[in-house]
């Protein structure tokens, strides 16, 4: 018993070290690639550099659960075909130890790893989202250049939308070609033209400044006398000064219902917006179900009224138009309904996924490992590279396709793993058995 004891912890020591170095240096790996990606918008805009870390870290937590399969994937190979390429496997296979009993004690702790991804989507990830989400809303709001792009209507804040020709100057606040329209209270459209202007934001209280040079103002104004009317006001302008006050963050992330925020939710909140979205669809369904199937009978109630049959016939047809009509409208708002129910279901099983994941990686890759005899980094790292991203690849399509609502949300994120499982079972009974 003392040996086999001493077994396991050894090779609990091979793999827990090298499993760490793997795990932190590929998690700098994808925060340097985000970091490059985005280094444009976050560099030269004078923005503090405890907030780009602060931002980083909480894009660091996020990737956790695709970081620890594949550096379990990775760490197992190298462990096993370690061993195998010094010989200890074959000296431990001879004094009666099977290759899956070496496997055992590192099986248990990828399960335990598993158990703790899962808890760590559940509980960290949603919340380093939301940080993130409401940290991105403090830049745009202290750095509003930011989410300005050349040629494209942006929409900084509700309500509000502008678009520009060219962006200069060292804080990108230097604009040329200026058009915005932003609506009032009262729902009337204004807009402004001209053809330079200056971006000037208030960081203090969350409000910006355009000084705007060269240009037309053109409001919708509505009066009361006689009777309400609505009439067009035209200002020409050398110099225009315009304030906007942007709602307060906490206001705005309590109120926008947008489309990622299924991914600030835990597994519980999860299933009872699931169950909420499922009911009101079901409703909406019985409704118009009640509303439109008394065309069933539209027919004898028109004969009742009126023996011409021309009549009912001609009644018929401006029924079943409107009701086309009605069924075209309605088919394209439950495919929005359908669609953001399935993001609502796809990160649901995103929590479990990737904890199978793990064990499923494990499953591969100590078999291959022990196959390949090679230990370092070098092979095995192009082993375990290949191996991933034709799992990630096969991942990504067929949750695009459960995005979309294309695909069941539930079988689109199990696909890959119903794949590899069975793959990776066949190669550890083959390699356990000595059969390949």
């Amino acid at each position: 018993m003392l040996k086999i004891k001493k077994l396991d912890l050894y090779m609990i020591r091979l793999f827990i070290v090298p499993f760490l170095v793997i795990f932190v240096s590929v998690i700098f790996v994808f925060i340097v690639q985000f970091f490059w990606s985005k280094i444009d918008e976050l560099t030269g805009k004078n923005i503090n550099i405890f907030i780009i870390l602060k931002f980083i870290f909480y894009f660091g937590i996020t990737i956790v659960p695709l970081v620890t399969p594949i550096s379990i994937l990775l760490t197992s190979i190298m462990t096993y075909g370690e061993i195998s390429e010094s010989q200890e496997l074959i000296a431990i296979k001879s004094s009666g130890i099977s290759l899956f009993r070496m496997m055992n004690p590192i099986l248990f702790l990828t399960f335990i790893l598993s158990l703790g991804l899962y808890f760590f989507s559940d509980y960290a990830i949603p919340k380093a989202k939301k940080k993130a989400k409401e940290l991105g809303y403090q830049i745009s709001v202290s750095h509003p250049s930011l989410k300005l792009k050349e040629g494209i209507f942006v929409n900084i804040f509700p309500d509000f939308f502008i678009k520009i020709d060219k962006q200069s100057g060292k804080d990108k606040n230097h604009l040329n070609g200026i058009f915005i329209f932003f609506y009032e209270k009262n729902l009337f459209i204004n807009t402004i033209l001209a053809k330079e202007g200056i971006l000037i934001p208030n960081r203090e209280d969350g409000s910006f400044r355009i000084k705007l040079m060269n240009g037309f103002f053109y409001r919708d104004q509505h009066y009361e006398k006689k009777g309400p009317y609505y009439q067009n006001q035209i200002v020409q302008f050398d110099t225009l000064i315009q304030y906007f006050k942007i709602p307060l963050i906490e206001e705005k992330i309590k109120n926008l219902e947008d489309y990622d925020s299924y991914q600030t939710l835990d597994t519980i909140k999860l299933i009872e917006k699931i169950n909420c979205l499922k009911k009101k669809k079901n409703q909406f369904d019985s409704e118009f179900q009640k509303k439109n199937y008394d065309f069933i009978f539209i027919k004898k109630k028109l004969e009742k009224i009126s023996n011409n049959r021309s009549i009912i016939l001609s009644k018929m047809i401006d029924r079943l138009s409107f009701l086309i009509e009605k069924l075209k409208h309605q088919k394209k708002f439950l495919k929005k309904r359908k669609i953001n129910l399935a993001k609502y279901q796809l990160e649901l099983q995103k929590k479990f996924i990737f904890p199978v994941t793990c064990i499923i990686m494990f499953l591969t890759g100590a078999p291959i490992g022990a196959l390949i005899r090679k230990g370092g980094i070098g092979f095995p790292t192009i082993m375990a590279i290949t191996i991933f991203i034709i799992y990630h690849t096969l991942l990504t399509i067929t949750q695009n396709q459960g995005e979309k609502a294309d695909i069941d949300p539930w079988i689109s994120a199990w696909i890959p793993n119903f794949i590899f499982f069975p793959i990776s079972i066949w190669i550890t009974y083959k390699t356990v058995m000595d059969d390949f």
